[in-house]
Order: C-alpha cells, then structure tokens, then sequence
C-alpha cells in the first residue's frame, strides 16, 4: 500500500558552526526534517511524501527545493510566493552535543501559511492524504486566522479517513506565553491520532512532571496512539490502555542533538505505515535518533539516490 503523507511547516536555512568563524550552510526546520527521515526510512514505493508550505523566490529557495528532492522529498503542495524569501536560523552547540538556535525568520515566506497567499485549493489537496503532520512549531510561525483554516483542514482530513500527526516541539521564542501555547496546541491534539512529544515541552507548555501525566493528558483530549521522547532515557510508548518504556541506544557519542526528535518521529511514523507495531515503531525510531545525534546539523546526507517513494 502507497501512503500519502503531507508534513505542513516551514523549511529554512540552517547555519552550523564548524568552527568560531566558519559557517555550514544547510536546509533544515522541523517539520521538513521529520518528511526527510520519514522519506529516507519508508521502504521503496510505500509512501509518497510531501512538504507543504511557502517559499520565496530568492536563490535560497531555490536550492532549497533540490536538497528536498534530494531527500526524496516532494513539493507537489508547496507554493511561491514572488517577492518572498527563506527564513534562516544558526545553530550553536555546547560540549555536550546539547544546542542553542538563534532566529532570522519575521520575513520568512512560510509564516504566510493559510493566510491569503495560500491558494485554497492547497486545503483540499492536504485533506486528501492518509496522513497529515505538523508540529507546535508549524503552529507558533501561524496568525489566529490561518490556525483556524488549518483546524478546519484537519477536521475534513480526519472526515475522509485520514490521520493526524501532531508532535507539541515548543520553542519559547515562537510565543507570547505558554498559555498561548498551550491553547493553540490543545485545539490540535483535540484532533490528534498519533502524537509525539518530548516530555520537556510539555513540561514547560502543560506542567506535566512525568511521561505518564502526559500520557493521561493526551488520552483525555482524545489521542489513540502516544510516544513520548526522553532524550537519553528513550520514551514512553501508549496506546488507549498500555504504557510501555523504550530505552534509548546506549554508549552513544554525542555531537550534536539537532533533530533527534525529528528524525524519531520520521522512523517512527514511516514503520508504523509499513505494518509494525508501535513496539517495533519506536525500536527503529530511538536507533536512527542515537545515529543523527552523531552527526553535525539537522540531516544526515541525502541518500546516494533519492528516496524512492
């Protein structure tokens, strides 16, 4: 069976420090991340994925969309807009593998995501798919209007049968408060299937001190399959009834945990479509995190030949 995935957010330059004055240049941002590691992991003609969102004209944008394609990425759903640009962002990394992001994105083409640039016509084409991802970061880039459009996108996916995907990944810098925060993804989860947060964003958005409180939070507001992300202490896996602990991969050198939790939720998402179960889901989801933690940046190179999907 094909799966069509839609993944919603915004994809923007990644600048890497190699060393105090040098500079990598990259194409990164959480919801792309997680359709390239979603990409990558789906066995060969099983999943067709896109990455839906706006972009400028710039020749950032540009190259942006052939690293996607190297990926094996598609931007079937991804519009134009003249005169626009790509937002940027730079990372900075401690000793222990442990970052910081620094934003340049106020001008970002993306952040006119369901609002008037977004043809309307793109709403029933993410309708359509038999997954829709977005994140607490796709959210926070949103006005109040384009939030409301895009619940009432969900709402209509879920209507012809599709499933959402919804991680809360929560950036303070994204919004005014946590309330607000909490508010606009609570409205999400309400219309969550599958939902893969990290305990320290809920910690920080809901107050949730453990795995399982978040868990119960989730089941309240309606979510039928969970796992939440520990970092080193891997994750809590749920269904309606079951909880069940997943260890991290040991022994691991960390250099970098830029889009550990992208590429967990991409596996993961990619081998529960295959037919796994969710056991086996986060196994393989927890094993390509503890291998991008190794690597400088958001994204393991593109594979040798784009991701057949």
């Amino acid at each position: 069976m094909r799966n069509r995935i839609a993944l919603i957010g915004e994809c923007m330059i990644e600048l890497s420090h190699l060393a105090p004055d040098r500079l990598a240049v990259g194409y990164a941002g959480d919801a792309f991340n997680v359709a390239a590691y979603l990409a990558r992991t789906a066995a060969p003609g099983t999943a067709d994925v896109q990455f839906v969102t706006l972009i400028g004209d710039d020749p950032y944008s540009t190259r942006m969309r052939e690293a996607w394609a190297a990926h094996g990425v598609h931007a079937d759903h991804t519009r134009t807009v003249p005169g626009g640009q790509a937002g940027l962002y730079l990372i900075r990394t401690d000793e222990t593998g442990e970052r910081t992001f620094h934003y340049y994105r106020s001008q970002s083409a993306a952040r006119g995501l369901f609002g008037p640039a977004h043809p309307p016509e793109i709403d029933d084409a993410i309708a359509g798919h038999d997954l829709v991802y977005l994140s607490g970061i796709t959210l926070s880039i949103l006005g109040t209007g384009a939030r409301r459009r895009l619940i009432t996108v969900l709402d209509e996916t879920r209507r012809r049968g599709g499933r959402v995907a919804f991680d809360t990944n929560y950036r303070p810098a994204g919004w005014p408060s946590p309330a607000a925060a909490a508010e606009a993804m609570s409205a999400v989860l309400t219309r969550t299937d599958i939902a893969l947060p990290t305990l320290t964003d809920d910690q920080a958005v809901f107050g949730d001190r453990t795995p399982a409180d978040t868990i119960r939070r989730l089941r309240r507001a309606g979510v039928t399959e969970i796992a939440v992300k520990q970092g080193p202490r891997g994750c809590v896996i749920a269904d309606r009834m079951t909880n069940l602990p997943i260890p991290a991969v040991p022994h691991v050198q960390v250099i970098d945990t830029t889009a550990a939790g992208d590429a967990f939720n991409g596996a993961y998402l990619a081998t529960r479509l295959s037919g796994a179960t969710r056991k086996q889901a986060a196994e393989a989801a927890t094993t390509l995190a503890a291998q991008v933690i190794t690597h400088q940046g958001a994204l393991l190179p593109p594979p040798p030949h784009p991701a057949k999907t």
